[in-house]
């Protein structure tokens, strides 16, 4: 059982670096490309004198430093089970990024 939950912790440690270069594109992107589709366009209200662009950021931080905070506490824990192999997972998590990147703007 524990196998299969050190196994779940880095699939899920993964999938949470794949979110992280997410919120990454989404900060690189704000007032740029994507003006008017970021991730946050229900939860921040649209002004005229740039509030907007200010809420989306300030959540697209608290994000990113929370994603910081839990793949820091998890790759913590699966170094001393995985050791090295917890080096690639942000590597995955970058393919997996790509990946869905390229599925959303209909590549495949």
């Amino acid at each position: 059982m524990k196998k299969i939950l050190n196994l779940i912790s880095y699939v899920m440690t993964i999938c949470l670096f794949c979110v992280l270069y997410i919120f990454l594109f989404d900060l690189a992107c704000i007032g740029k490309i994507s003006k008017f589709n970021h991730i946050w366009t229900n939860t921040c209200p649209f002004d005229i004198d740039g509030t907007h662009l200010n809420c989306m950021i300030n959540s697209d931080m608290t994000c990113i430093v929370l994603l910081l905070l839990i793949l820091a506490f998890i790759s913590f824990r699966l170094a001393r089970i995985y050791h090295e192999r917890v080096l690639v997972a942000p590597i995955l998590g970058f393919l997996l990024f790509v990946l869905s990147i390229i599925t959303y703007w209909g590549l495949v």
